[in-house]
């Protein structure tokens, strides 16, 4: 006979449970904290929303400066997927911004929608919303979602929101958006900061001329004054090659000799640089330099254990004409610079760092270290 008290009150408390929840899910969308945006201003977004560990994010345009705050599904963001039940992003905007500038969506807000509404856009008190909806797609995650990006170009301000519909009350979301874009406040206009974003373009490419005026400088003392794409010069048992697409290189390649191949041809008793995980700065050098050119499953082929440059097109070129035996195995010592990305002008300025380790490098060579298992033949 207490069966139907009991059932009435499982209604009621299931029935206060979702109230409950549903108090609480409207109470924080509606909590807005403030936060601040790096030191240039502040603004208050939903209480639920972590700020993301970088103070500030530089996009590729030139015109923003943004600021990420979100939620995550835990099951759907392991490995390199981040799954996002809200993504919220404040963009500040320069003074002299465009309408193009403002009606791009920061980087970040690369959102995968599917069944993608035709944004619609009203104002939204001072500014303009445009709201699109969809079902947000991320791995295995699938649920309806909506973006809302508004503008108000007197205040300098974009903000863009991503959110899943059971995240956010719909009804409330224009209002709350209306309170975030009443908050906001710059503190210190970041012009400076949008000045050397644009100049940063003409100082980096200042300083690639720089290093590569100093390279060809170098390479001209040392006595490579004419040195043209794929056509290696040969001094002093090495070779030197100039590269300019994709950017500028130069590598030096010295051959080293030959090692027999096992008789058996089996793959584990193949010669093969000696591992040198540990060691001081000169071995692990001369191991991430060695590279080998073997006949493998019908075809010649360079490989290098550190996936370290391969020998240029021209250096490549030279070294498959002299050699064709396919019972050895050719060893090389090399080393490839890429110009613009030098951090200092140590190799720019010298050769020396190379030609300063060829006599260990032969020295080993010769004494069989280098290279197990087999002995390199002497010429």
């Amino acid at each position: 006979m207490r069966w139907p008290y009991r059932s009435a009150m499982s209604i009621v408390i299931n029935r206060l449970t979702l109230i409950s929840a549903t108090l609480m899910l409207f109470t924080a969308q509606g909590r807005l904290t403030p936060r601040p945006l790096s030191d240039i201003g502040t603004v208050e977004v939903p209480s639920s929303l972590r700020r993301d560990a970088k103070a500030s994010v530089r996009e590729e345009y030139e015109s923003r400066l943004t600021f990420e705050f979100a939620s995550t599904y835990f099951w759907a963001s392991f490995g390199s997927i981040t799954a996002y039940k809200q993504l919220l992003i404040v963009s500040v905007m320069a003074p002299d911004a465009t309408d193009a500038e403002y009606a791009q969506l920061p980087r970040a807000l690369n959102m995968s929608y599917e069944h993608r509404t035709k944004g619609r856009t009203a104002p939204l008190g001072v500014g303009v919303l445009t709201i699109t909806e969809g079902v947000y797609e991320r791995g295995s995650l699938s649920e309806p979602a909506i973006e809302y990006v508004y503008v108000d170009k007197q205040k300098r301000l974009q903000i863009a929101w991503h959110a899943v519909k059971k995240e956010i009350d719909v009804t409330r979301s224009t209002s709350v958006l209306t309170a975030m874009a009443s908050s906001f406040r710059i503190t210190r206009d970041p012009r400076s900061t949008f000045a050397a974003m644009r100049g940063a373009p003409l100082k980096e490419a200042a300083e690639r001329a720089r290093k590569l005026a100093i390279a060809k400088a170098m390479l001209v003392r040392e006595g490579y004054p004419s040195l043209v794409a794929e056509q290696p010069v040969f001094r002093n048992g090495v070779y030197l090659e100039w590269m300019d697409d994709p950017e500028p290189r130069y590598q030096l390649l010295l051959p080293l000799g030959r090692v027999r191949r096992p008789a058996d041809d089996g793959l584990v008793g193949r010669p093969r640089p000696v591992s040198r995980a540990v060691g001081d700065a000169t071995d692990q050098q001369i191991a991430r330099g060695i590279g080998w050119r073997e006949h493998l499953d019908g075809d010649w082929m360079f490989s290098n254990d550190q996936h370290a440059y391969l020998p240029m097109a021209g250096i490549g070129a030279r070294l498959a004409s002299q050699q064709q035996d396919p019972a050895h195995v050719y060893f090389y010592y090399a080393a490839s610079v890429r110009i613009e990305e030098e951090d200092d002008d140590t190799r720019l300025t010298s050769l020396r760092w190379f030609f300063d380790q060829l006599p260990e490098v032969q020295r080993r060579w010769r004494a069989g270290t280098l290279i197990t298992p087999g002995t390199p033949e002497r010429h």
